[in-house]
Formats: C-alpha cells, structure tokens, sequence
C-alpha cells in the first residue's frame, strides 16, 4: 500500500513540475502524457468504492457484434438498439435493479463547444485541402487537371471534424434546441419492464432517434437478479471519432475488472483489436487473466466455408443413420472453432515474439493464448427465442444458413450453435473472483500507468536531446541555404518521386489483370456439373398364357431388369458457386494487399526522397529531414477493399431447389451455374475497375501532393529550428533546463 501511495504522488506532481517546460516539450508527446494522468483520479476514486460492483467491458471494433451479444445473453431481445453509425453510438452501462428503468447523459456543454468549433472547422479544412489539392495537380507535369472528389479531400481530413459535422447536423434536423439538454441527465422510469424500456430507449440511443445525436452514454437498470453485484459495459470503441466520447471509453477501461473483446470472424482478430490487447490493457491496469477473446457471427462464418459442411458431412457418417444430423452440426462447429482457434494461436504467437514488447502485454497476450477464444453467434440465440414468429430478414437469413450448410436448423440446433450460455456464463463466473481482481486492481493500474509516463518521460528526453544538438550546431545562414537547396533539390526531384508512385500503378495493373486470368481458370473448374448415373432394380410383370393353351389364359411371371437413372445434384452447383465467390473475395483482397504494399511503398518513396538530399554536406540534418518527411509518408492511404456480400447462389435454389435434378432438367442446371459464376465475374470484373481507379486516384493524388506536403513539413519544421538558433543561448537554456526536470522525474520512473 505504501508503494502505491508513492506513485499515485510521483504521478500527481509529473505533470505540475512539467508545465513550466511546456513551451519547450513536443506538444504531441505532453498532450498525450496529460490524456493518461486526466482519467488516473476518478478512475481510482471508481476503483476504491465500497461495496462496488464488478465491472466488465464488452469491447471490440464497429460491427463487431457487442450490443448483440449482450442482448442475446442476458435480454433475449433487441434491448440495446442499434445507432446510426459509429458516430452516434454511445456507451452503455448495465447494472442490476429491482425495477427497470435507464438514465441518459447528454454532452456537456464544453463537450458540445468543441464538437460545433470542429463542425466550422471542418468547411474551412475542407476548402484548404481541396485547394491544396489543386494547387499540387496543376503544377504537376504528369497530372491531368481535374477538381478532386470530395471522398479524395474528406480522406485527408480527420474523422473528429466529420463525425462532428455529422452529429450537429443530425441535431438540427431533429429541430432539438441542444442547449436545453446539455449537461442533463434525463430518467426513464415507470415504463413497464424491460420490453418496454428497449422501445423507450430507442429514441435516445437507437437509429434514427430524437436525441441520439446528443447523447453521450446511458445506464441501464435491469430487473435481472443474475446482474446482481455486476456493472457491465458495451462500448462504442477505442476508435470513436468523437474525442471526447473516445475518451470516456478509456477511462471506463481503467475503471473495469475484466475484459470482454469481441472480433468478428469475418475479420478475425484485426490489427485494432491487437492494439486493445497491446497498448490500451496494459495501461488500463487490466490483470492478465481476465481478459477473454470472443469470435462472433460464427453463424455467417459457418456460411462462408462450405468445405466445413462438406466435411462434417463425412464425417458424421461414421455413426447410425439416426445420429447424424446432431453429429454434423457438431462436426460443422467443432471443425469452425479448430480452424480459429489455430489461427488465433498463430496470431497471438507472432505478437508474443515480437521485440521490444514489456513484461506485462506479453503476459496479457500469454494469458489470452492460453484460455483459447469462444465463439458465439448472437443472431442464432436470438432467432431460436423467437422460432415461430421470425421477421422476414430473419426468415431469409435462416434459409440460407440452412441451404449453405445442408442441414436443417431448428430452435434447439440454433441454439447450440449460438454457444450463448456457455460465454454468459464466463462472464457471470467473473464474480467468483471479484474480490481477488479489485484487490489487485489499484496497484495494477498505477504500475501500468507508471511504465506507460516513464515511457514517455524518456520520448521526451530524446527530442530534447536531438533539438539540443541542432541548436547547438546551427547556423541560420547554413540553415537557409540548406533550405533553399532542399527546396530545390524537391522541385527538381519531383519526377523521380512520382516514378515510385507510377512503378505502384504499374504494379496494381499486373495485380489485378493476374488477378482476372487466374479467377477466368478458376470459373472453368466452379463451372462443371457432374452428371450421376444411379442403378436401380425393378420388377414387373410378364403374361405366360398362350392361345392355345386356354387354361392358361390370365397366368403371369415377375422379373426384373437394371434401371439407370441420370440426375445431377443442385446442392453440389450451390457449393461450387459459393467456393467461387469465397474465392474471389479472397483473392481479391489478396490482390489489394499485394499490388500496393503500403509500407513498401512508404518506404520507397522516403528512401526516394532522402536520395534527393545532399547527405555529404556536413550542413545535412538526416535526423530532422527523416522525421519530416515521416510526416507526409504518414498520409498516404489506399481505399479498402469491400466486395462478395451478393448471394450468387440464389438464382439455382429458386429454380432447382437443394436436392436432385432429373435428367432433363441438367442442361437447365448447367446453365444456372454458369450464369452465377458469370454474373461473379462480372461483379468481380466491375469491382476490380472500380478498385483500379480507386487506387490509381489515391496514388496521383499523393504523387501530386506528397512533394507540397513534405515541401511545407519540412519548411516548418526548419522555420521552428531557425528561430531557436536566433536565440541559441535562451534556446539551450530552457531546453537545459527542461533535460534537468525529465531526468529529475525520470529518477522517479526507474
């Protein structure tokens, strides 16, 4: 205890005794150490409580699945609705009453300050980035002079200016007078149960409601007395564009006992969510053995490998005729789970071996290597509670989980699959161990946040370190010149710095026209239908009488002959027509990441760019120039690849259904699969030329631009060390100074 009163107080006077050097300090570095300390009080104050509750987050990316699961596991209903956009999603709690009711936060009025500054600021931005844009294609050479998109200007513009533009917008189009709300919280009681409280909610929090625009979180009070001495959290994300809301996240983070993070396998275990596990747990004082992975939408993962059902087929073969339908669906998940679970495994093992990585993440990661992740399908749970009285997207989304898989699911089979129970019950398990995870929870939080400052203290340092020498060193007459000659050296360079972003262009052509060959040989394979013979006995009857022999007139004999019959089966084109599309989805984004590797590319243009400097002079700054032109590398984006959400298959069950096709109906068949695999060329072709020009848009818009942007990045920076060498003396001083208090600090931070 006495340790921990020693840190809380090392932490409490780092950011006073910084603040005099505050001038002197990489604000970016200072603003980030300030963000840290800002939550450390109320998130202790939450932690020492007494008699608190347990409290779990529910954490994962957007559409990862989070509301659904928690109204899958502990409602059966659509309790927590869905928002607009990842703009207007707000954080929930939920904790246990005798009678439900919810509380709603709305911004305050500083919250609501900042985002209306950053909705003006953003047509302002806008006008600036657009002229920029301009600018930079008229006095390339290479460039046809056009007006940029408005997706190519908002792609440089911050996601908290849009998400700001967004949300007053949507308040003035509800007419709300905002400032009557700000600051309030408004109780939703006496609504009659928790159906009822859904429905109440919606307006609040849900899509297309009233006031979702200026609500910032809610708390819900459920009259479930399973949520008893619990508080769980469904969050927005890490990467909520409001940053104020982003940061209320965050500190929830350091108030809460254990972790919940939600990938969806569709996307599993995506670089965001690594960097839940990497940066945020360990700063948020998380113990390393609660944190628990989940894999959602098992359900559309199940749909998307048709090989699994292939194969579980087979296998469940091995048993009588009357266990094998409950054999496959086990089969079907067992063989799903296996496949990411050793996935995640590789995932989880690559980032435990990579350098430089602290004791305490790597213990984090270990732990959730370990344990294994669960897989759960919410959707599943949900529509076996409601079997018989399905709405038709949930009817449709049925069918063709039962098509897909071959196997007929009905409330029971749904809820296997769903694995609901056995993660709530994971959760609800938590409060066996609350007592040994609070207790170690304040000590956790303050070491981890101790490391995260001593961290940053020793970044500090470095830059002011480096900004020293240069001061020092400097001379303002070199320093204009080496500008002047920089300058040039860029204007003149310009060609050779574009003929990396055209050897890109070059590259993604290839890509992509590989890319159409090899799924034209792959069409040939997905486009046969194997016509089936089947051998079968039959009897009938023969008459024995002769004419002659009127007594035996009416006698008969049975015999038998071999009967082929040719079929063909229409489950099997359903398949082939599926692996085509999962195929080309796949070798899409394959063809994506490889046609523009982003950090080659980063990486080629700065080795370009830093080849265009005069690295012999002895006035040459290789430190400073690097991080400058890092700046504009920074900005250079591609757009993401999105394509295969279309049921090419449809088409064959509306006409032939899942089961045998007779021998005249084949060629009708053929020509079914054909036509869905055309029309996934087709749509593939579309994508592939709507993704060429995408990419191509990307890549002159940072040919044109990269040189003005580095150009500006490094006049500014220059600008910067040229006033301090003016006043090298006072320069050195504060900068001495400022060393002296770090080193003081960090002394504190060993």
């Amino acid at each position: 205890m006495q340790g921990n009163i020693e840190i809380m107080k090392s932490l409490e006077t780092l950011l006073l005794t910084l603040q005099p050097h505050a001038a002197i300090i990489d604000g970016e570095q200072l603003g980030d150490l300030q963000a840290m300390m800002a939550g450390l009080k109320a998130s202790l104050s939450a932690i020492q409580e007494e008699g608190r509750n347990l409290r779990i987050a529910v954490v994962g990316q957007m559409k990862a699945g989070k509301s659904s699961f928690l109204n899958a596991a502990f409602f059966g209903r659509d309790l927590l609705p869905k928002a607009d956009t990842p703009m207007t999603a707000a954080l929930t709690k939920i904790v246990y009453a005798s009678e439900a009711r919810a509380e709603v936060v709305y911004y305050s009025r500083d919250d609501w300050d900042g985002i209306e500054q950053r909705a003006r600021d953003y047509p302002v931005r806008f006008a600036e980035e657009e002229a920029r844009l301009i600018e930079a294609a008229q006095s390339s050479p290479f460039a046809k002079p056009r007006k940029p998109s408005r997706e190519e200007v908002d792609s440089r513009i911050s996601e908290s200016l849009k998400s700001s533009v967004e949300l007053v917008t949507k308040a003035r189009e509800r007419g709300l007078d905002v400032h009557a709300y700000l600051g309030k919280t408004e109780v939703l009681d006496k609504v009659g149960g928790a159906a009822a409280l859904a429905s109440a909610l919606h307006d609040y929090v849900g899509s297309g409601g009233r006031y979702t625009a200026i609500t910032k979180m809610s708390v819900l009070h459920v009259d479930d007395s399973r949520l008893q001495g619990l508080e769980i959290i469904d969050t927005p994300g890490f990467n909520d564009p409001v940053v104020s809301r982003g940061q209320v996240t965050r500190n929830f983070l350091s108030q809460c006992d254990v972790i919940f993070l939600l990938s969806s396998l569709s996307q599993f275990i995506t670089a965001a969510d690594m960097s839940v596990l990497r940066e945020q747990l360990s700063e948020a004082g998380i113990n390393e053995k609660a944190v628990f992975l989940i894999g959602s939408q098992r359900d559309i993962a199940l749909r998307q490998d048709p090989n699994i059902a292939r194969t579980a087929t087979l296998l469940a073969e091995r048993y009588p005729p009357e266990q094998r339908a409950g054999a496959k669906v086990m089969a079907m998940m067992q063989l799903l789970d296996k496949q990411m679970g050793e996935y995640a495994g590789r995932t989880l093992d690559e980032q435990i071996g990579q350098p430089g990585l602290d004791d305490k993440t790597k213990r984090i990661l270990g732990a959730v290597r370990q344990t294994a992740p669960r897989f759960i399908s919410a959707w599943s749970w949900l529509v076996a509670e409601k079997f018989d009285s399905l709405s038709a997207d949930d009817q449709d989304q049925l069918n063709k989980l039962c098509r897909d898989t071959g196997y007929n699911f009905d409330a029971e089979s749904l809820r296997l699959l769903s694995n609901i129970p056995a993660v709530r019950d994971e959760v609800l398990r938590q409060k066996e161990h609350k007592e040994q995870l609070i207790s170690g929870k304040e000590q956790a939080l303050l070491e981890g946040v101790r490391h995260s400052a001593g961290e940053r203290l020793r970044q500090m340092r470095q830059s002011l370190m480096e900004r020293s020498e240069r001061i020092r060193n400097g001379n303002i007459a070199n320093l204009e010149k080496a500008e002047q000659d920089t300058m040039k050296r860029l204007a003149g360079g310009r060609g050779r710095l574009e003929a990396v972003f055209d050897e890109q262009l070059v590259n993604a052509a290839r890509q992509f026209a590989l890319l159409k060959t090899d799924m034209l040989e792959q069409a040939q394979k997905h486009t046969r239908v194997e016509t089936l013979r089947e051998t079968t006995s039959e009897s009938y009857e023969v008459s024995t009488s002769r004419w002659y022999k009127p007594w035996t007139w009416g006698d008969t004999e049975t015999r038998h002959r071999n009967v082929v019959t040719v079929y063909a089966s229409a489950q099997d084109a359903i398949e082939h027509v599926q692996s085509f599309a999962l195929k080309s989805t796949q070798a899409l984004q394959k063809a994506i990441m490889e046609c523009v590797d982003l950090e080659a590319l980063r990486r080629n243009v700065g080795q370009a760019a830093m080849a265009l400097f005069d690295t012999s002079s002895a006035d040459f700054d290789g430190e400073l120039m690097l991080a400058e032109v890092g700046k504009s590398l920074r900005r250079i984006t591609i757009p993401a690849v999105d394509f295969g959400g279309k049921d090419y298959s449809q088409s064959i069950v509306s006409a032939f259904g899942c089961d045998r096709v007779s021998e005249g109906k084949v060629d009708g068949l053929k020509m079914a699969q054909r036509a869905a695999v055309a029309a996934i060329i087709k749509d593939l072709e579309t994508e592939v030329a709507r993704k060429t020009s995408s990419i191509n848009k990307s890549l002159e818009t940072s040919s044109t631009t990269f040189v003005a942007d580095m150009s500006r990045d490094i006049q500014a920076g220059l600008t910067s060390l040229r006033e301090a060498i003016a006043n090298k003396e006072k320069s050195i001083a504060q900068i001495s100074q400022a060393l002296k208090t770090l080193d003081t600090c960090l002394d504190g931070f060993r």
